[in-house]
């Protein structure tokens, strides 16, 4: 008898789905869901595979199920969106535990609670690899969407927090994996910021209504890859300066620890889900203002000037460093 059932899962799934929200119509039950709305959807879709996009041996699954919901979040925050609505495509194998798809979907409904997400449906089928597919419905807030086409020459870059902390983190973990080594303290960041990412919402929604963003990306394959399709989008190149990429302190740690560089992890590394946006010419003083008590940790990193390509700027020399991220 395998350890779960598909009915079983899917009553488990209902009964945590319990209740009604703005919008919803008819939730679970029919052969669709149906929900309204005046205004227009953003909508995103991601899949994560099992030692492709995660891997069991060091993720716990209470922390994956967080995650599996934050990358689509995270989509949702770079357009400066609310989440509304979730559905959830799960494919798992048959020998996988009932503790661990319980403890993986409690992580589902407690990171959907936080934001105030429903989910309203789905599919669930049995798998020689466990893989979800996340697909998030939101709505646009104040002015509406932020994209990623609206750079011009003369704005400035700015990131949400630090960068390189969940490719450190992986690292670290694959690292303590292999040598089968326990975890060190000096590093929980790096591991949060891979295990648990935080998708930034109420920041892209802050943003929104500044009116003073031109466009945005969230940072997920690596901030020389997410801001090249900022530069694509737009037309226009920017310059990126090396001594102002923000971290935790403990990366250049991390970084010697694994022997690998750690510009590298600032630039390359993917899966941060930071923001990355530029801020319209001659506005830097009055957004600084703005953001100082709600988001003290946005950091200038660059500027948009003329030309095509992402560069980075170093104390004697500059490269190109366009599409350097992580590849999938």
């Amino acid at each position: 008898m395998p350890p779960w059932s598909e009915r079983k899962l899917i009553e488990r799934i209902r009964q945590a789905c319990k209740g009604s929200v703005s919008g919803l119509v008819t939730s679970m039950g029919d052969d669709c869901c149906e929900v309204r709305s005046d205004a227009s959807f953003l909508i995103s879709t991601d899949t994560l595979v099992d030692s492709i996009h995660f891997d069991c041996n060091f993720h716990p699954p209470h922390l994956l199920g967080r995650k599996s919901i934050a990358v689509n979040l995270s989509d949702i925050a770079a357009m400066g969106g609310r989440p509304r609505f979730v559905l959830l495509s799960l494919s798992l194998p048959e020998e996988l535990s009932w503790e661990w798809i319980t403890a993986w979907l409690d992580g589902v409904f407690e990171i959907l609670r936080e934001h105030s997400c429903f989910l309203i449906g789905g599919d669930t089928v049995k798998s020689h690899e466990l893989a979800f597919a996340v697909t998030v419905l939101g709505e646009p807030v104040g002015g509406g969407a932020i994209y990623r086409n609206g750079a011009e020459m003369g704005d400035t870059v700015w990131v949400s927090g630090p960068l390189g902390s969940a490719g450190a983190g992986l690292e670290l973990l694959r690292h303590q994996s292999d040598q089968k080594l326990s975890a060190d303290s000096r590093f929980d960041a790096l591991y949060a910021a891979h295990l648990n990412p935080i998708p930034m919402i109420a920041l892209g929604q802050e943003l929104v209504r500044s009116e003073l963003v031109t466009s945005m990306q969230d940072i997920s394959d690596g901030l020389a890859t997410d801001l090249a399709h900022i530069c694509k989008s737009s037309g226009v190149a920017a310059r990126v300066f090396a001594e102002q990429l923000p971290c935790h302190p403990e990366l250049q740690v991390a970084a010697d620890l694994l022997n690998v560089e750690a510009e590298d992890l600032l630039l390359r590394a993917g899966e941060d889900y930071q923001l990355v946006f530029t801020v319209r010419k001659g506005q830097e003083v009055a957004f600084i203002q703005l953001m100082q008590e709600s988001a003290p940790g946005v950091c200038r990193v660059g500027e948009i000037v003329s030309g095509e390509g992402v560069f980075l700027q170093k104390k004697f020399h500059s490269e190109e460093i366009s599409f350097q991220g992580f590849e999938h």
